[in-house]
């Protein structure tokens, strides 16, 4: 198998030799063809130095000033030192960046350089300095896009590494709380955050998560969307076992839960292990709402979810197969709109369901500006156009748009989507079946979640199997209530509910 260009030269160390050295990093970066990496010669304390970073990743005004100007400052008493003592040196007695370290490992100096950083290679020593000085631009913090909630933080995760783990810090103000650096991508590394609040998340599940992270063998990971998969336990489930959050204060939250959070260089979102389905259906202003009205707007959204996975289903098995068991006013209503239909109402169905979604993917691919426009419209003229030329009945247009609200109030996208998949699989075990297929499909669906993981957490817990837990899982009792630490946290935990008095 072939390896990356310069191989062997990553592998090394630095010589002390600075003219080597130099060569060495132009070597590695492609120079002259590559205009981006800056080699600055400089001659400060009787020997000669070569500050090494990226333009547009590194601050100029940082290097400048805490690089350049602080190492022509300082005493020329240096000469007397050691060669081999020049790097110690400057770090004590020169360099002003507070974050600065020594490193002698050639790929460690090339990936932090790559990462914004500035490395200073010092002639006669062979330890060099790797200096925190990125300034690369960076979206602001901004409201949150796919998770907007009317009560709570408004604040959503950018694409800077640095900057999520600051608002994690905000949220999570405890020294408690651990942040490992890690990478995954064998050939263009990732830079991934692995937090967890020590003495409150299992040790075990720390250890799977980190053997998962070290056991990625692919060439190049793209952010957290694909760590998921690489690292979830079931990648053939249509239910996502992890979760998604753009909300760093849903993300605090799970980590004082014991709950592990990942954050990656470029993605503006957390990813959030073990999880069980209920995480996947709360949402986050349930909390900061009264626990009448966030009870309330979680029974809204648990039959929004029921009627989005087996309301089509239904339709079809009691129309197809089951017509006994309508009313009779309805039956004869559903018969009247259906009379002039050429299709069969499977058909009319999933014509609609394609329909439908196809409407929603183009709202969401075409400009924000026009994305809702063309919601209405679309729905509007599709809908009253098709039951106009008795194409569709207009008792289908119902089931579709209730099955299409009941799925927009799940609050994990990935989950919807897989909704979707769920819900066209029963809509088609139904029509062959009827309700006994439903059914079959729903207990097969129920047997199906009960067996799955969320990093060897089961997903269906504290229901099945049962663990002791707060009243909080299909409605939201008063917060008094909930004195216990959710069941995924170590049992001696020191972090305990408050209780009272």
């Amino acid at each position: 198998m072939a390896e990356m260009p310069h191989a062997d030269l990553l592998r090394g160390e630095l010589t002390g030799a600075l003219q080597k050295d130099v060569e060495t990093f132009k070597t590695i970066f492609g120079l002259p063809e590559n205009a981006d990496i800056v080699f600055r010669p400089f001659e400060a304390g009787g020997f000669s130095l070569c500050a090494v970073y990226t333009e547009g990743m590194a601050k100029d005004d940082k290097v400048a000033d805490f690089i350049l100007r602080a190492c022509h400052a300082f005493d020329a008493g240096a000469e007397r030192v050691d060669a081999d003592m020049r790097a110690e040196f400057l770090l004590k007695s020169a360099v002003c960046i507070p974050q600065a370290r020594l490193e002698n490992r050639v790929q460690e100096l090339v990936m932090q350089i790559l990462g914004g950083m500035t490395a200073l290679l010092i002639d006669g020593c062979a330890d060099g300095l790797l200096m925190e000085t990125r300034g690369f631009e960076k979206r602001n913090v901004q409201r949150t896009v796919s998770e907007s909630v009317v009560v709570g933080s408004q604040e959503g995760f950018v694409e800077s590494l640095r900057t999520n783990i600051t608002l994690m810090r905000r949220y999570v103000q405890s020294p408690a709380l651990i942040s490992e650096m890690t990478t995954v991508g064998k050939s263009v590394p990732l830079r991934i955050a692995i937090l967890y609040m020590k003495g409150v998340a299992r040790e075990e599940t720390l250890a799977e998560m980190r053997k998962r992270v070290k056991c990625v063998t692919a060439a190049v990971v793209h952010g957290l969307g694909q760590l998921e998969q690489l690292i979830e336990d079931r990648p053939f489930s249509l239910t996502p076992q992890m979760l998604l959050t753009e909300r760093p204060d849903r993300a605090a939250s799970c980590v004082q839960d014991g709950q592990i959070v990942i954050l990656a260089d470029g993605a503006p979102y957390a990813l959030i292990a073990p999880v069980t389905l209920f995480h996947l259906l709360h949402s986050s202003d349930d909390t900061f709402m009264r626990w009448q009205y966030g009870s309330f707007l979680r029974f809204i959204r648990m039959l929004g979810v029921l009627f989005s996975l087996l309301l089509p289903g239904a339709y079809i098995a009691l129309t197809l197969y089951h017509p006994h068991l309508i009313p009779m006013a309805l039956l004869t209503s559903i018969a009247e709109t259906r009379a002039q239909v050429p299709f069969t109402a499977l058909t009319e169905i999933l014509l609609m369901e394609f329909s439908f979604y196809l409407i929603n993917e183009a709202s969401t691919r075409i400009p924000s500006q026009m994305g809702s426009v063309i919601g209405i419209v679309g729905g509007l003229i599709l809908g009253q156009a098709a039951v106009s030329a008795s194409i569709i009945s207009p008792i289908v247009i119902i089931v579709v748009a209730l099955t299409g609200l009941g799925n927009f109030v799940i609050p994990d996208y990935g989950f919807t989507v897989g909704m979707t998949i769920l819900r066209i699989a029963i809509i088609l075990v139904s029509a062959l079946l009827g309700l006994y297929g439903l059914t079959l499909a729903v207990f097969a669906l129920l047997c199906h979640l009960c067996s799955l993981r969320s990093l060897g957490a089961p997903f269906m817990a504290p229901v099945a199997p049962f663990r002791p837990h707060n009243p909080d899982i299909l409605l939201r009792l008063p917060i008094w209530m909930q004195k216990r630490l959710l069941f995924l946290a170590k049992k001696d935990s020191w972090m305990r509910k408050e209780t009272r008095k």
